[in-house]
Formats: C-alpha cells, structure tokens, sequence
C-alpha cells in the first residue's frame, strides 16, 4: 500500500499549500516547476484522500489544507491572491475612509474595474462602504483579521509590484 506523503511531488504540494492557501492548480504547477498534468494528479490524489479541500468559485479551484480555515478566511484568502483587490485592502490599511476617487488615483485601473473589485469585497465583508452625503467612504471591516491573513499566509508574496511594500504591516497588537 502506498502512503500518501511516500511521493516527493505529493509532499511539495501539500506543504506549498499549506503555506500558501486559495492556490490553484496552474500556480502550483508554476511554483514547483511542474507540468499542469501532474499536478492535478496529485492534486487529485490528496484531496481523494481527505489532506486538502478543493473550493471552487469564480472561474477557480483553489486549494486548501482539509480542515485548517474557515469559509470566511479561504474566501478572503481568495480575494486577496489576486491583484488588484489586494492592492485595495493595502491602500485602505493606510487610508482608512478613502473615497472611490482616491483609490482610482492610486490604484490606476480602469473605473469599472476598480467599481467589480469594490463590490467583490463588499459582499465578502472584506471592506465596508460608509455613504456621506454624496459621497461614500470605504474602510477595511475586520483590518486586525485582514491583517492578521496577511501575514500569516502573505497572498502578496507572488505579486512583482507588491513584493516589497508590506514591511511595515505589523501583526495587530504588537507593539
């Protein structure tokens, strides 16, 4: 009988995931320098074999350590692997109560992207939307538990232009 960690390449995946939460199959593929094929394999293989759960929305299947997060957290952990949410969670750290305006002019997409992504996080709770007049305010819901996310699990690490900005994040509470 095989055991499930006896193959080096089931290993590699596993612990990446555990690093690296709400990965899909191609990253995987891509961080280990391995063909698509073989990953999903092995994908397959440990999720059969209840190590790893495979969540699928939004045009993904993300993969997760079976039993270690919540639907909450994988669903902000999705959220955050990818670019440009992300890069508004960072500016909302820093700019509690931003306007749309402000994010636009840092984040620099287009509107209506910058509008899908702002609802994306609203209905996941990420952030929170605070109308002012004419005017709407945005600020992280829960910023100790996004914080928290984001350094325990860094979904910027694979990010070029966000590799570096994140120094200055500190877990909540410390001093």
């Amino acid at each position: 009988m095989v055991e499930i960690f006896d193959i080096d390449t089931r290993k590699q995946i596993f612990n990446l995931i555990a690093k690296n939460p709400g990965l899909h199959a191609k990253r995987i593929a891509e961080l280990l320098g391995m063909q698509g094929q073989l990953a999903d394999y092995h994908l397959l293989f440990l999720e059969r074999n209840n190590m790893i759960s495979a969540v699928r929305e939004e045009g993904y299947t993300r993969y997760y350590i079976k039993g270690k997060l919540g639907i909450r957290e994988r669903r902000r952990i999705a959220i955050l692997r990818q670019e440009v949410p992300l890069k508004i969670v960072r500016y909302l750290i820093d700019h509690p109560h931003a306007q749309q305006k402000d994010i636009h002019e840092h984040i620099q997409v287009a509107k209506s992207t910058l509008n899908y992504h702002l609802k994306k996080l609203l209905s996941h709770q990420i952030i929170d939307m605070q109308p002012r007049g004419k005017e709407k305010y945005y600020e992280i819901t829960d910023k100790n538990e996004i914080i928290k996310l984001l350094i325990q699990y860094k979904p910027y690490s694979r990010i070029e232009s966000l590799k570096d900005t994140w120094t200055d994040l500190k877990w909540p509470g410390a001093p």
